[in-house]
């Protein structure tokens, strides 16, 4: 949200945003000892909640809406790492939440409901502050598993919101737990090939873009840094390999969308613990 239209309403927010807060979740997921994944792959049940502004379906009605959908496990794998993929989304989805609204407001308001009323909160005070503005504000956030084995769990957390604007920012992360930790997996957890992965996938970069492989990135219209290519922090174990995930506006214009580039399970082979497979 711009600046100017934060600063105008802001006064007006503090004074009607009456939401029940309640403590600050985890701040991410805890350290375990490394024991073996004992229940086979992690299985989740879906959940949502949702929540629109009173004006929403009137005619003419000012409205805001907003939904979020993520899993919550019930079974497979050890009870420790359910309840730290557990902790890890809700942390994810209240960590986004609070981007939306003021941070002194968000700050003190610790579940993803709470967070909910404060943006629509935010909402009509927004449109008492500005009443001729007409465009709909929404939040649509959807955690979904994509990919589950004896290993491994995968998780993919798209969001898209729009609160004014040239037009809605979207957000997408690509999560892997190993089992048997219950910890995040990185690009150092998966290889210490790291230069040859790179290399790997760059290739399937360039393919996937159309470049020769000697082609300038930056005349091509990429924003890498001085020294070349690199990959990006989004990286998620799927069923066909390695998918790595640039957003909009991270490696490029707008116009260009957000880019995928997924290495086969095949060319891992030298380079990854293929038990993930």
């Amino acid at each position: 949200m711009g600046g100017t239209v934060y600063h105008a309403y802001r006064s007006a927010l503090i004074l009607t945003l009456l939401v029940a807060a309640c403590g600050a979740p985890s701040t991410g997921v805890q350290p375990m000892d490394a024991t073996p994944a004992d229940g086979g792959p992690i299985r989740f049940n879906p959940r949502e909640i949702s929540a629109e502004s009173r004006d929403c379906g009137e005619p003419g009605g000012k409205c805001a809406r907003i939904k979020v959908n993520f899993p919550e496990t019930t079974d497979g794998g050890t009870a420790a790492v359910r309840e730290n993929i557990d902790l890890f989304i809700e942390h994810d989805l209240v960590s986004r939440m609070r981007g939306l609204v003021p941070e002194d407001v968000g700050n003190g308001i610790g579940n993803v409901e709470g967070l909910a009323g404060a943006f629509l909160a935010q909402f009509r005070a927004f449109v008492a502050e500005f009443p001729d503005a007409t465009a709909e504000w929404f939040v649509e956030i959807a955690a979904t598993p994509i990919y589950s084995t004896s290993e491994v769990a995968t998780i993919d957390i798209n969001e898209t919101a729009y609160t004014g604007g040239a037009h809605p920012n979207s957000r997408r992360r690509l999560v892997s737990f190993d089992l048997a930790t219950g910890q995040l997996l990185g690009v150092d957890d998966l290889t210490a090939e790291f230069a040859e992965l790179t290399s790997l996938v760059e290739h399937h970069f360039r393919i996937a873009q159309g470049l020769e492989s000697d082609a300038d990135l930056a005349v091509a219209g990429f924003w890498f840094p001085e020294e070349g290519f690199s990959l990006p922090d989004n990286v998620g174990v799927v069923s066909d390999g390695l998918l790595f995930h640039w957003d909009a506006y991270e490696i490029a214009p707008y116009s260009m969308g957000p880019i995928d580039v997924t290495v086969p399970v095949a060319e891992l082979a030298v380079l990854v613990d293929r038990s993930y497979w």
